[in-house]
C-alpha cells in the first residue's frame, strides 16, 4: 500500500495502529477465564515459545468447550471490527476470521522475550488477572512494544522526543490488537500470584472489499 500526498504541512507518515480497550463489566468473565486457564496448566505441559519460566497453553483455546472463551471470542471480533474500521473508513468488506488463541501464566520473574507473530495479520492480548505486582518495582509485567522504525534513535535533537519502545501497564478486562508485524516482548513481573493473560493472531481469509 502507499502513503499518498494528503495536502498537510505535516503527516504522521509511518503511524502504527493499536487498539485498545477495556470493559469495565469483566469481573465476573475473568474469574472464569481465570478458573478454566488453571484448571488446564495442572493438566497440561508449557508450550515453549517466547516465554521465559511461565506456563503457555497450546494454541487451539478457541476450541475450549467454554461459553467464557466464546464470549472472549465475540470481543476479539468487535476489536478487529473496530480497527478495521479505522483503517478502512467506511469501505465494507468480507471475510473469514481465523482466530487463534492461546493462555500464559506468568509468576515471579518470568516474561516473554521480544518477538513478532508471523503469517498473521493482527495480533492481540486479553488480560485477565494481573496478579499482586510489588508495587516497589515498575514497569512491572508490562507489554513493551519496539518502535518499528529502525534508525529512530540516530541522531537525537534535545528536547525532541525520539520514542524507541511504549510500555504500556495493562489492567484486567483490557484488550490489546496490533499488526503482527510489531516487535513486542513482555517484561518481567515480579510479585506474588500468578499474572494470567489470553493472546491471540487474526487471519482475515478471502478478504474482498464489497
Amino acid at each position: 500500500m502507499q502513503l499518498y500526498d494528503s495536502g498537510e504541512e505535516v503527516v504522521l507518515a509511518f503511524a502504527t495502529p493499536i487498539y485498545r480497550r477495556t470493559w469495565p463489566d469483566s469481573a465476573e468473565l475473568n474469574a472464569r477465564l481465570r478458573e478454566i486457564v488453571l484448571e488446564r496448566k495442572a493438566a497440561a505441559a508449557s508450550t515453549a515459545r517466547s516465554n521465559v519460566g511461565g506456563w503457555q497453553s497450546s494454541h487451539d483455546l478457541m476450541t475450549w468447550p467454554h461459553a467464557e472463551t466464546q464470549s472472549l471470542g465475540q470481543r476479539i471480533h468487535e476489536a478487529f471490527g473496530a480497527v478495521m474500521q479505522r483503517e478502512l473508513g467506511h469501505q465494507r468488506f468480507t471475510c473469514r476470521l481465523a482466530v487463534t488463541a492461546w493462555a500464559n501464566v506468568n509468576e515471579d520473574g518470568h516474561y516473554n522475550r521480544h518477538h513478532t507473530h508471523a503469517n498473521n495479520h493482527w495480533s492481540g492480548v486479553y488480560y485477565v488477572d494481573l496478579g499482586e505486582p510489588d508495587a516497589a518495582v515498575t514497569p512491572n509485567g508490562a507489554i513493551e512494544f519496539i518502535d518499528p522504525r529502525p534508525a529512530v534513535g540516530v541522531c537525537e535533537i534535545p528536547g525532541a522526543a525520539a520514542v524507541t519502545t511504549w510500555t504500556l501497564q495493562p489492567e484486567a478486562g483490557e484488550l490489546l490488537l496490533f499488526p503482527s508485524w510489531l516487535r513486542h516482548g513482555v517484561l518481567p513481573f515480579h510479585g506474588a500470584g500468578q499474572r494470567i493473560s489470553i493472546a491471540f493472531n487474526l487471519m482475515a481469509k478471502d478478504f474482498k472489499l464489497t
